[in-house]
Formats: structure tokens, sequence, C-alpha cells
């Protein structure tokens, strides 16, 4: 007969072989979408893959009823839509790497695009009912929160595919989900310490330590393997980035742990199984793409 740890011992394993499925299938699924933004209209794909993911997400976190409900999750849509338009019309329609100066033009119309966005989603939110929402005692916030932290972000996989082609967006992408991956089977077989009980309590000091170290030695393997061009300060170009995708990360999973918490739900959904819905997918991606949209010009040559 089994003893109790024995049958706890075999769910920890075939959770972690059933999430190892479904994480292969997602990965074969990300390479598709990547060799799409290879294609000659990458970049339009990469906008459009950005503003279906979004919208996913919305929809997603409008069931968690902690955002301010329907008015806010219309608003967080106008701006989603106006921030995809700016996007385009800032980044791909006058060709932006042809212009004096493209670094400062990621900066500043990047950050352009989110407070204008911004913007209409307050007077969109209005007109859909904003006065009901701002009673609310966090109408105004959980507003904001669902446009700057779920609906906008995405958009700043566009400014990473302009500035590092479709190899420095795969990139980008294995920095995000690579420390994830290390940080979830060092943490399930090795981690003991809890840092955040109550936030997510999966998480451990091991796994989080793995996470990190992983992360920046990725980042400088992928500069020493010649895959990013262009580093300004060669290898720690790739250190810092890898250190900065990790730690965003990182907070953006515990940043959607806190949004689950509130909503008294496991997953932002059940479409990806053991890996839960859309907005467990791209919590990583929430924090860490707009930082190094910005900061992409600043560490790598950018295209002639």
């Amino acid at each position: 007969m089994s003893t109790p740890e024995a049958k706890t011992a075999a769910t920890k394993r075939a959770k972690l072989i059933l999430r190892t499925k479904v994480g292969g299938t997602l990965a074969v699924s990300v390479a598709g979408l990547l060799w799409a933004a290879s294609l000659p209209a990458g970049v339009a794909l990469t906008l459009g893959m950005a503003v279906a993911l979004s919208l996913w997400s919305i929809v997603e976190a409008d069931r968690m009823k902690i955002f301010g409900g329907r008015p806010a999750s219309v608003g967080a849509g106008a701006a989603l839509a106006f921030g995809a338009f700016r996007i385009w019309e800032s980044f791909v329609a006058r060709d932006v790497l042809s212009l004096p100066s493209p670094e400062r033009v990621f900066a500043a119309d990047l950050g352009l695009t989110f407070v204008t966005s911004g913007l209409v989603a307050l007077v969109v939110a209005g007109l859909a009912g904003f006065r009901s929402l701002a009673a609310r005692p966090s109408g105004g916030v959980g507003l904001l929160s669902l446009v700057f932290l779920v609906a906008l972000p995405l958009l700043a996989l566009v400014p990473i595919r302009l500035a590092g082609g479709a190899g420095g967006l795969a990139v980008f992408l294995v920095l995000a989900k690579i420390g994830d991956i290390a940080g979830y089977y060092v943490g399930s077989t090795m981690g003991k310490r809890h840092p955040f009980p109550n936030l997510s309590p999966g998480k451990t000091v091991a796994g989080c330590v793995a996470s990190l170290l992983v992360g920046v030695a990725a980042g400088a393997g992928f500069v020493l393997a010649g895959a990013l061009d262009g580093p300004r300060y060669g290898i720690m170009s790739g250190v810092i980035l890898g250190l900065v995708v990790n730690v965003t990360a990182q907070a953006g999973d515990l940043m959607e742990s806190g949004f689950k918490r509130r909503a008294q739900v496991k997953d932002s959904g059940t479409t990806f199984g053991p890996s839960g819905g859309m907005l467990d997918l791209v919590d990583s991606l929430l924090l860490s793409a707009p930082l190094v949209a910005f900061l992409w010009p600043l560490l790598f040559e950018l295209p002639s």
C-alpha cells in the first residue's frame, strides 16, 4: 500500500510531466509565430499577434472582475486599438529606422503612445459608464491597471522586432521564458523556502535564484553566440539584457499572481490546461516588453 508521501510524489511527477507536454506544444506554437515574424510582412504580423493576445488577455481580466467591470474593459479595448494605430503610424508607416537619431524616437514615441492611449481609455470608459466605475473604491485604479498592465504592454513587441529583427524578438521571448522554466523545475524539485507565501505560494527562493542565474547566463550566451547584433558593451549588453528581462519577468509573474489572488482564482483561464490561461502565459512579458523596447537601442546598435 502506498504511503501519503508516495502519493504526493506521484501527483507531483504527473503534474510535471503534463506541464512539460503542454509546454512543448506551446513552444512549437511560439516557434511558428516567430517564423511568421521573420517574413517580409513580419512587423505587421507581430503587431497583429500582439493585438490578438492583448484582446484575449483583456477578456480574461474582465472575467476576473477586479478591474472595474465592463466600462474598464471597454476603455482598455479602445486604448489597445488606439495604441496599435499609434505604433503602426510611429514605428512602421514612417520607417522609424531611417530617421535621424531613431534611438530617441523609440523612447519618445513609445512613451507618448502609452500616455495618449491611457487618455483615450479614460474618455471611452467615461462614455461607457465611468461615472459608476469611478464611484467604486478602486474603479479608477482598476481601469488604469487594466490599460497599462494588461492592454498595452504587448504592443512593445513591435519596437523590439524592429530594433532586434526576428532574431532579437526570439531572444527576448526565450529570455522571458527560460528563467520561468528553470525556476519552475528547480523550485519544484529543490525549493524549500517560499518568499511570497500569500502572493505566490509556489515560488521558492531556489527557483527565483535559478531563474535569475539562467536568465543572465542566457543573455551573455546569446551575445557570445552572435545571436544579437551590435552589442554596444560587448558581453555586458547581454548580461544587462538577461538581468532586466528576468527581474521584470519575475515581477510580472508576481503581479499577475496578485491579480488572481484578488479575484480568488487559481488561473486566469483553462485554455492551456495546467499552464492556465493567456494571462498566465504572457505575464512574464507585461513588464519586461515595454522596458526592453526602451532599453534595446541603448544596449544594441539599431539596424541601418
